[in-house]
């Protein structure tokens, strides 16, 4: 039995040391890591963004900034953080950092490439036509703020791509949300909606649909020579759009004073 008791307390004993080891081995190398200087952390994080290992790159990067905001390489760690959620397709997570970094260096010679990349963040975000647009306006306001600021930027030619883009965007929504007020009948609203559309729209093809609906609200308003005219502008400068049939059919039945039948709308999602 005393035996037994020995043999048991020099288990507890290994066990209790063995324990030890570990995690004082464990704490050693935890405490290594954070030990470890700022630039070196800044080139393993580099690395690991160059390997693709995003998670691996956030990780050493928020390391640099949770050091100290006036740590020397918070600058570059701040930028490589953002560069990293955005390579991962994190976007909102990307934005909020970029927005930092503007916000706490706004001296930074990277400034133009900053905004450029936090406006790239909300395009990114962009949903289709038939849903909100919250995120193509955020996006439109930052393409529009880098050409305001840096002009002469090499990112302002891109930005001006990008807001062509966005613009199309929101005139194929306005379309959408047009083609929903005239299907229930609230012309006016449906008119304002398809003006917008045709003076947003960067697509000859958009352009001419938010000009054959219009026409067609003005029918609905009573305002045959309006919708004459939109009309007849489809037909001379839309020509090569795939439904100016429409509007040459159009035009003969207002020519001959006829009623159109109605046609339904097929089924219109909302939001």
């Amino acid at each position: 039995m005393k035996r037994m008791r020995i043999t048991a307390l020099l288990v507890l004993v290994t066990f209790f040391v063995t324990s030890c080891s570990f995690f004082g081995l464990f704490g050693k190398k935890e405490k290594q890591q954070q030990d470890k200087p700022a630039e070196q952390l800044y080139q393993e994080a580099q690395s690991a963004l160059a390997r693709k290992k995003y998670k691996e790159a956030e990780e050493k990067f928020k390391r640099i900034l949770e050091s100290g905001p006036q740590n020397q390489m918070a600058e570059s760690a701040r930028l490589g953080l953002a560069e990293s959620y955005y390579k991962n397709g994190d976007y909102e997570e990307a934005a909020a950092v970029y927005e930092d970094y503007l916000k706490l260096h706004p001296l930074s010679p990277n400034s133009d490439y900053v905004q450029f990349k936090l406006a790239m963040c909300y395009y990114k975000l962009m949903l289709p036509p038939y849903k909100d647009q919250s995120y193509t306006f955020k996006a439109l306001d930052a393409f529009r703020k880098l050409i305001k600021l840096y002009p002469r930027s090499p990112w302002a030619a891109r930005a001006r791509e990008k807001i062509a883009e966005c613009e199309e965007r929101l005139a194929q929504h306005d379309i959408y949300v047009g083609k929903y007020y005239f299907r229930v009948k609230k012309y006016k609203s449906a008119k304002m909606r398809f003006k917008w559309a045709y003076q947003k729209a960067t697509d000859p093809s958009t352009a001419a649909e938010a000009l054959y609906w219009l026409g067609r609200t003005y029918e609905a308003l009573g305002e045959k020579e309006k919708a004459q005219e939109c009309y007849e502008k489809v037909v001379k400068e839309f020509g090569m759009w795939e439904d100016v049939d429409k509007a040459q059919e159009a035009l003969e039945f207002l020519a001959k004073g006829k009623k159109r039948k109605k046609k339904l709308f097929g089924v219109i999602p909302w939001f």
